[in-house]
């Protein structure tokens, strides 16, 4: 009997069968793109749309005191869901590993931040430490998260003095250490996980202002608070995403893929928020008393029966032609769906505040949501600013994933040689052959540079050189190395005792202000205070008719300990102060990182090893030896070089 003949196995297609990166894109490739987009003069399109957005900021700044004061916190409202929508996105990306939030992570990022300062523009419905921890989140994960492409901007911009010395200052000393990249990594997840805090945080306060505005106290309400906010924000960085891969020419790093994860994401979380909304109506009609049904006659029929449509036909309706595979994969579609879906779900906000029991007329309506949108031109304007300053795309990621992808993406031993460069701190050829003198010429201490084509080989030559006698050994290079840190036995811990400190300051400082305030409406003051706080916690046996006869010191009018006043401003507060503290470990770990000498900018895109002296008898042709010994693929360099005297180049 002859056994069956199967046919090959067919080759490994990725999911949904589109990449999430160009199949040409390498480390060098990626950074002269990005780098190249901020360094080249500003073109005529960018000008003219700078110009264009100047129509919308005049039309807000003329439109916003007219609009009646109702408006004002729906309008903040809708700003404080983008960011919040957009900071849960990224951490939640960031948190879980996911490879492909390189393509739009910068895009999130940037957006929350600009999303969280217009808030504050308007009179916010939340409390002021929710809105400042949000907006503070935002920018410790946005500047942390750019650290490293702002050094490879230093590195790009020599030429322009001027801008070089920007991007000196803003690197803070980055040089792509491997315990720069350590401390890089956990700082950009710890400043993701506080962002989700702050984010949740600025909800659930929102939540709370709407049910005290609209007497409306269904377990629902959060959750849909929170479904709309991460919709909202998927639609906004869907249209962003689409826009910036047209005007830039970024194909081969925003792909189709992105545009499918976008497009299936908007869908998800539309049938979530219609789900909310349905689930809300059938539960009135079903179980609801007189006034449940009264008001939901009126957010049907009635007053609010245009917020409520706007919202079901603009903010969620459309979510649902994704079910179609060639509108979801379209870019334009996507980008215009977005865009709808982001606008459309402010009207939510509009519902919450109430605005049509206020007897506002429509022409008051109309005046409140064109200078709203009017507002997104300081957005459009936010992002073409910073985009000119920073890469769309994050650098570093982006370099990572190319290298997980595709194999051509590693980088080359460079063509000009360093060198080439004059100065004392130029670095000097060796050649690879054992027989060839490496002693260093006059006036250079001895000491080795070691180029390796990806980072485990570098982690191989590491630990193929350590020993009781080893030299002293550190490593660079273009991507986040936790296998060369783990072979040259670095730790960083210093970031998550500065961030629990740092939290547990916000916290105790907030419940502080808020005694101090409780002491404020007292009228002993302190003496009250410590009287209230001294009294014994148990239930009474007899509930009084009136709380301000039966206990012993008067009872302020709003009560600065409860949960709407003190928890969740309390949570956001420690968010606060734990970004503060990472921000501050984080700076002080990248300055620490440069300990050592730091290779010369030329070999900035490259895994580099430098091999000191420590002490020991430094021999740099048995080094050599030894690191050409080992096999081509697994710790044999791709080129060494002497390492001259000097001050580093970075």
């Amino acid at each position: 009997m002859t056994e069956r003949a199967f046919p090959p196995a067919a080759e490994t297609v990725p999911l949904y069968g589109a990449p999430v990166i160009g199949p040409d894109e390498t480390v060098a490739s990626i950074a002269a793109a990005l780098a190249g987009s901020v360094l080249a003069p500003a073109g005529r399109l960018w000008r003219l749309a700078v110009a264009g957005t100047l129509v919308p900021i005049l039309v807000w700044a003329g439109l916003r005191s007219a609009a009646p004061a109702v408006f004002g916190p729906a309008a903040a409202a809708w700003w404080i869901g983008l960011a919040a929508g957009c900071l849960l996105i990224s951490g939640l990306l960031l948190l879980a590993g996911v490879a492909w939030r390189c393509g739009i992570g910068r895009l999130t990022q940037t957006a929350a931040l600009l999303c969280a300062g217009l808030a504050a523009l308007y009179p916010v419905p939340v409390h002021p430490v929710s809105l400042g921890a949000l907006l503070l989140a935002s920018l410790g994960l946005w500047a942390a998260a750019l650290l490293p492409d702002l050094a490879v901007l230093r590195d790009a911009a020599r030429p322009d003095r001027r801008r070089a010395r920007l991007y000196r200052a803003l690197s803070a000393g980055w040089c792509g250490s491997a315990l720069q990249w350590l401390a890089w990594e956990r700082a950009c997840r710890g400043f993701g996980l506080l962002g989700i805090l702050a984010a949740v945080a600025v909800l659930i306060d929102l939540a709370l202002a709407a049910a005290l505005r609209t007497d409306r106290h269904d377990t629902l309400l959060p959750v849909a608070l929170l479904v709309e906010a991460v919709l909202s924000g998927a639609g906004l960085i869907a249209a962003l995403a689409m826009t910036l891969r047209r005007s830039r020419g970024l194909d081969g790093l925003i792909t189709g893929r992105h545009l499918d994860i976008l497009g299936r994401l908007l869908l998800a979380f539309g049938l979530a928020a219609l789900y909310c909304h349905v689930t809300e109506i059938v539960t009135a009609l079903l179980y609801g008393d007189a006034a449940e049904r009264a008001r939901l006659t009126r957010r049907l029929l009635g007053d609010e029966a245009p917020a409520f449509w706007i919202l079901m036909l603009a903010g969620l309706l459309p979510t649902q032609l994704f079910w179609i595979p060639a509108i979801r994969r379209s870019a334009l579609a996507l980008g215009l769906i977005g865009a709808l879906v982001a606008i459309g779900l402010g009207a939510d906000h509009v519902l919450a505040t109430r605005i049509g029991a206020t007897g506002a007329a429509l022409a008051d309506l109309l005046t409140a949501g064109v200078a709203t949108l009017g507002s997104a031109g300081l957005f459009v304007l936010g992002l073409l600013l910073l985009f000119r300053l920073v890469p769309p795309v994050g650098i570093a990621e982006t370099r990572q994933l190319a290298l997980a992808q595709n194999a051509d993406a590693a980088p080359r031993v460079p063509e000009t040689t360093p060198a080439a460069r004059s100065g004392p701190s130029a670095v000097q050829p060796f050649g690879r052959s054992p027989a060839q003198p490496l002693a260093p010429s006059p006036g250079q201490p001895p000491g080795l540079i070691a180029i390796f084509a990806s980072e485990a080989g570098l982690a191989e030559a590491a630990r193929g050189l350590s020993g009781p006698r080893a030299p002293r050994l550190d490593a660079f290079g273009p991507v986040p190395m936790p296998e060369a840190a783990a072979a040259l036995h670095r730790e960083e811990r210093s970031l998550n005792r500065l961030a629990l400190f740092g939290a547990f300051l916000g916290f105790a400082a907030f419940l502080a202000i808020r005694i101090a305030g409780l002491a404020g409406d007292m009228p002993d003051g302190p003496a009250s205070v410590a009287a209230l706080l001294a009294r014994p916690l148990s239930w009474p046996d007899s509930w009084p008719n009136s709380w301000s006869t039966a206990w012993p010191t008067p009872w302020p009018a709003a009560w600065p300990l409860s949960w709407a006043m003190a928890a969740v401003p309390a949570l956001s507060a420690a968010a606060a102060g734990g970004v503060l503290g990472l921000a501050v470990a984080l700076l002080s770990v990248v300055r620490a990182g440069r300990a050592g000498r730091v290779p010369p900018s030329a070999l900035a895109g490259h895994f580099v090893l430098t091999i000191e002296p420590s002490g020991a008898p430094f021999i740099p042709a048995a080094l050599a030896r030894r690191l050409n010994a080992l096999p081509a693929d697994a710790g044999r360099p791709l080129a060494l070089y002497g390492l001259a005297a000097g001050e580093p180049q970075r």
